[in-house]
């Protein structure tokens, strides 16, 4: 009787020692499942920051020199000149335009050199459109000497600016290709320059 009591404790020592070994795993596993969660909750930031392009900056305005002209005919006239914080078009070449026609603006240096052209359409046109009275026919273009209106040219406000000039081609007067037909024939050539107020 005695051997078999001792046996059964020893079996019953045997079992408690294995118990805290199964604890130890159940640990483990909790261990690597909360690892587990833990990542699969990071994993969505992750995604989100990928998703979330950098927003882009605005272009920021520039210092500016609005100038306001008028003109009546072939007469050219500034009326205002005034400071302002705008976007600015950007500059057309500054170089190799000697003999191109058209209309425009050019922003000079002290040395007469040009910091910055703007090729516009020309405000000034001393022409007009004519519809016809009869349907089918083709509109055409007649002179008119007396035209009148404001137009705006804007270029960069920067300390090297001193002056501006306005440019402009004009037709032939005589010959083949007078007349409408050659209102901008010819190279533009200066009309008016100003300087800058400071």
């Amino acid at each position: 009787m005695a051997a078999k009591k001792t046996s059964k404790r020893k079996a019953s020592k045997k079992s408690k020692a294995r118990k805290p070994a199964k604890k130890a795993k159940s640990k483990k596993k909790s261990d690597k499942s909360k690892s587990s969660k833990s990542k699969d909750r990071k994993a969505p930031a992750k995604a989100k920051a990928r998703k979330t392009p950098p927003k882009p900056t605005p272009p920021e305005p520039m210092k500016a020199m609005r100038l306001t002209f008028s003109y009546e005919g072939d007469d050219v006239k500034l009326i205002s000149q005034k400071r302002a914080e705008m976007m600015v078009p950007p500059s057309d070449p500054v170089k190799g335009f000697d003999k191109q026609k058209g209309f425009w603006a050019e922003l000079k240096n002290e040395r007469d050199k040009t910091l910055y052209r703007q090729v516009m359409h020309n405000p000034t046109r001393n022409d007009a459109e004519v519809f016809p009275e009869t349907p089918g026919q083709s509109i055409s273009r007649e002179p008119a000497p007396k035209r009148k209106g404001v137009f705006v040219v804007v270029v960069p406000d920067t300390g090297k600016g001193e002056e501006v000039t306005l440019s402009r081609s004009s037709p032939e007067e005589q010959g083949p290709t007078s007349g409408l037909r050659a209102l901008a024939s010819k190279p533009a050539t200066e009309i008016m320059r100003f300087k800058l107020k400071k």
